[in-house]
């Protein structure tokens, strides 16, 4: 079946290019050869022209399950986002999937094969999944995966300010013996992130010394956090704080802790990441960072409209700022 990088290659035009010809647009000015090659290589391919009303968006979405598939509050949330900023915009996310079901082929197929205008990339994706999407889906826009290796919109927030926040906030209230429980990426493992970079720098500014027993990667699996917690909490030199994180990981900690006999604050200090909503419900409320889920799923999709309407090739990283958002959970 021709795709639409294969009618933008006959004709010799971008994607986008071939996009705008056949969706109508009319703000959209090409000269009258380049139309009727594009008309010529659509008969040739054979090439099946989706039908849909006047500038009618039809989106792709590719989460990170980073637990249960779906289940992530964090990702959720701009999805949603996402979704109430289409409504007003005569979109649709048409597709959504998590970065490990394209790794099956029939899936891939599926959402290449489903006449999207763009795709938003949650999480990295296979090599082979990503040359696919690159030859079918005229526009990528990541959320919150800055990748210098590819020239293509990130919408996100200031990773390294965020992490700053966390461990400054810990720092400035005497806490010596911080420990990690955190996660990775598929393409990034936890002691190349930003967020270890920020956390080993700030230990040594502050003259303590890094201990790597203190730090834990759970691959972000809950079952694994409750694990690595207990066996923080049982070392000769427990914790007196622990960074989760994600607001998910750090109602875990909080749980286990208190199972296990343990008082926060008074005990050991938490902190989380993300500011959920169940963070101002748990016991004791949650000391977190707050990161605006909703500007980002909001600009994520003005961002790929306008690059749709006004033929914009400029490569923007659009990054919103984060607050500590003060809790119970720290001394």
């Amino acid at each position: 079946m021709a795709t639409i990088r294969d009618v933008a290659k006959r004709a010799g035009v971008s994607a986008a290019t071939v996009s705008r010809v056949l969706s109508g647009d009319p703000g959209f000015s090409v000269r009258e050869e380049t139309r009727r090659k594009i008309n010529d290589a659509v008969a040739q391919l054979q090439y099946e022209i989706p039908v849909r009303q006047q500038d009618q968006f039809r989106f792709g979405c590719v989460l990170s399950d980073t637990t249960d598939k779906y289940s992530d509050p964090f990702f959720v949330d701009i999805l949603v986002a996402m979704e109430n900023a289409c409504r007003s915009r005569n979109a649709t996310i048409a597709v959504v999937k998590s970065f490990r079901e394209l790794d099956n082929p029939q899936i891939l197929q599926e959402i290449i094969g489903a006449g999207l205008d763009g795709v938003f990339l949650m999480e990295h994706v296979s090599p082979e999944a990503m040359t696919a999407l690159e030859t079918h889906i005229p526009h990528i826009i990541f959320i919150d995966k800055d990748e210098p290796e590819y020239d293509f919109d990130n919408v996100g927030f200031d990773h390294t300010t965020a992490n700053w926040q966390v461990m400054n906030a810990l720092l400035d209230r005497g806490y010596k013996r911080i420990a990690l429980i955190s996660g990775s990426s598929p393409a990034m493992p936890l002691p190349e992130t930003i967020r270890m970079v920020i956390y080993r720098e700030m230990l040594r500014r502050a003259g303590l010394e890094y201990d790597e027993k203190l730090v834990k990667d759970c691959g972000w699996d809950l079952d694994l956090c409750k694990q690595q917690t207990q066996e923080l909490m049982r070392l000769p030199k427990p914790p007196d704080a622990i960074f989760a994180g994600s607001d998910s990981l750090a109602s875990v900690v909080l749980g286990t802790l208190y199972a296990d006999g343990y008082r926060c604050p008074r005990d050991v200090g938490v902190i989380g990441f993300n500011n959920i909503d169940l963070s101002s419900h748990l016991v004791p409320p949650l000391t977190t960072i707050e990161v605006p889920t909703a500007d980002i799923g909001k600009a994520a999709v003005e961002r790929m409209i306008q690059v749709i309407k006004d033929k914009d090739s400029s490569i923007r990283r659009i990054l919103f700022p984060t607050k500590l958002i003060e809790r119970k959970s720290l001394k």
